[in-house]
């Protein structure tokens, strides 16, 4: 698994789940149409577990050397959280919305407990607080536990995870904040950092092409009725997410030598890196649009939206993200 392959595939693998998340919600929150929710959770789900699997070679350097640490967590937070600040105000300026929803959106806080917002104005931000809890916890554990190997911590925190997630079911309490409350879902990001791990181990394309139409066939069987999953039904859910994304990562990661026929390499960069900002924008632009029926009127709507879309989140990256991200500390040898 060479550098030069898996930054065509993965590039080209992050610029499909931003664009994806972003289309689906599109003709879920202006169209109603309820299967395009259904898809855009497996987006989202691509967006955590691509995190770990492109994060291990980071978090180990933390575990080899603890004064890596602090570099990490600044190639993070600079990478993530500038940019989400952004995004934070021109949500707070459309709802006119800065009290204490906002601050608590600030510092990644407002899914740790169930119903802690007055008001979700600025709902895709979830995904963002299981990424940053993520960032902070786990490198910390592997300083803690350093004497311990690496996969072993892992698992205990994956385990740690999995033990909040048995007693929130036996609570009986909201399923939809299973499956977003923050210390619920730490465990997505964890499982892209295992399938890293043993990625030469699962790397059969023909095994994992037949493991992804079975979980398609067994999730079908969800689309329909989404909304109504018992606890235990949606615990299932969740995990086959998990492991569909992971056959999905190694399926591109193994169709780059088909990639390489394609002289797109620099577009693929473009759209990966174009991901977050669209991510974080794109719900206003479909509010914006939901303000003025008439424009659901318009032909090929979508492709507007879409040409929005890349227009802003280029602009995003080239003159605001661009310079804070090649400005990052670099790890120590």
């Amino acid at each position: 698994m060479t550098n030069k392959n898996n930054i065509t595939s993965l590039d080209l693998f992050r610029g499909v789940a931003g664009y994806g998340v972003a289309i689906s919600h599109f003709y879920y929150y202006l169209f109603n149409s309820e299967k395009f929710q259904f898809y855009s959770i497996f987006f989202v789900e691509f967006f955590f577990v691509l995190s770990g699997f492109v994060l291990y070679p980071q978090l180990k350097k933390v575990y080899d050397d603890n004064q890596n640490l602090k570099i990490f967590y600044l190639r993070r937070w600079l990478r993530t959280i500038p940019i989400f600040i952004v995004a934070l105000l021109c949500y707070s300026i459309i709802f006119s919305k800065f009290d204490s929803d906002t601050l608590k959106y600030l510092f990644f806080i407002q899914k740790i407990k169930q119903d802690f917002l007055s008001l979700d104005y600025f709902s895709v931000a979830w995904s963002l607080s299981i990424e940053e809890f993520f960032y902070f916890l786990f490198p910390l554990m592997l300083i803690y536990f350093n004497r311990i190997n690496f996969l072993k911590i892992l698992l205990i925190f994956i385990s740690l995870v999995y033990l909040l997630k048995i007693l929130y079911l036996y609570q009986g309490q909201d399923e939809e904040f299973y499956r977003t409350g923050t210390f619920l879902r730490l465990d997505s990001i964890a499982f892209g950092v295992l399938a890293r791990i043993y990625f030469e181990k699962i790397k059969n394309i023909y095994f994992n092409v037949f493991f992804l139409v079975i979980i398609m066939i067994i999730l079908d069987s969800y689309l329909s009725d989404l909304k109504s999953l018992t606890s235990i039904e949606l615990f299932i859910f969740v995990f086959l997410s998990q492991v569909f994304s992971i056959n999905s990562i190694i399926i591109f990661i193994k169709g780059d030598k088909f990639l390489d026929h394609f002289k797109l390499k620099s577009f693929f960069s473009l759209l990966a890196k174009q991901t977050y900002s669209i991510y974080l924008f794109h719900f206003s632009i479909i509010y914006l649009i939901s303000m003025n029926p008439s424009f659901l009127k318009i032909k090929f709507l979508i492709i507007i939206y879409i040409c929005i879309l890349f227009i802003l989140s280029s602009f995003c990256y080239y003159f605001f993200e661009k310079k804070i991200v090649e400005n990052r500390p670099q790890y120590k040898v």
